[in-house]
């Protein structure tokens, strides 16, 4: 009887109530279907099938590592993101929600260039999920693209997202801290930089303290130190109308603007998520902004 899919749900249910997770009883369905790689339609019509003692050590196993603050994702090592799944683990940033915001607009942008083909640059690849998300959304032929991460681990992931989407072709990864390794212009960049205050990484829940790279997470003192020095080293790198997408935290926004125009930008954006926090600002060059590109030639 305790093997029962029912007995093991509200087992995996107590368990993580207990452990403080919040909503228990979906989580541990979650994890339950996820181990036993069960559909939803399944999981559903036979609630009292027979579990071997093997399957039921693995959902345990699974349920713990989930005490422990273990985001799901890392413990199955896939996160679904902007419908689809992707790749990941301890060596990039679980994806959030709210980044999806930073994928709508740029795809919208996108659309605004459709008569001739178009350079994107992601600066802190990362997994890939934000720019194979846009690519994988426009399916647009005229779009060469480049992701940069600094970690290599970082971009091993990537490259295994690259070729589960098959874009292997369309998208190429290069190691280079920010700008450092990048050659050409773009029309669109588009960045998810760490903005958290260094001071504020240990307070933030143990699952993204715990299980995300503390270099995706750490913005340095003010949590403004990476969007400094992307406005420093872009002008070199934006086609003429080219624009910047970066996803912020809360309360940034001032800051982040100041930034920007001290360094010759305009603000032509500025978007809410769902929870009303402005999460993406979009930059351009002023127009009488004179800059000298280190090379004249998106070939990466």
């Amino acid at each position: 009887m305790n093997n029962l899919l029912q007995n093991l749900t509200n087992v995996g249910k107590k368990i993580l109530t207990e452990s403080g997770v919040n909503d228990a009883i979906n989580e541990a369905k979650i994890i339950i279907k996820k181990t036993l790689k069960r559909t939803e339609l399944e999981f559903i019509t036979y609630p009292n099938q027979e579990i071997t003692s093997k399957q039921r050590k693995l959902i345990l196993r699974n349920l713990i590592e989930r005490t422990k603050g273990r985001p799901i994702s890392k413990i199955f090592g896939f996160k679904e993101f902007f419908s689809n799944e992707f790749v990941v683990n301890k060596n990039v940033l679980d994806p959030r929600p709210e980044t999806e915001l930073l994928v709508e607009l740029a795809i919208k942008e996108f659309f605004e260039l459709r008569e001739r083909k178009v350079s994107l640059l992601e600066l802190g690849v990362g997994s890939g999920c934000v720019i194979i998300s846009i690519l994988l959304s426009i399916k647009k032929n005229k779009v060469s693209a480049l992701g940069v991460d600094i970690s290599d681990k970082a971009l091993s992931v990537a490259d295994k997202n690259i070729k589960k989407f098959k874009l292997e072709k369309s998208l190429k990864l290069k190691k280079s801290d920010w700008f450092s390794n990048v050659r050409g212009k773009f029309d669109i960049i588009v960045s998810n930089p760490p903005y958290v205050r260094t001071s504020e990484i240990e307070k933030l829940d143990k699952e993204v303290k715990l299980y995300d790279p503390f270099i995706a997470l750490n913005g340095g003192l003010r949590g403004l130190g990476c969007f400094e020095k992307i406005a420093r080293e872009a002008k070199c790198h934006l086609q003429e109308n080219g624009i910047i997408l970066l996803e912020i935290g809360f309360g940034q926004i001032n800051s982040v603007k100041k930034i920007f125009e001290k360094m010759g930008y305009k603000t032509f954006l500025k978007e809410k998520d769902l929870q009303g926090i402005i999460r993406v600002v979009g930059f351009k060059l002023k127009k009488t902004l004179k800059v000298k590109a280190k090379v004249l030639t998106s070939n990466f």
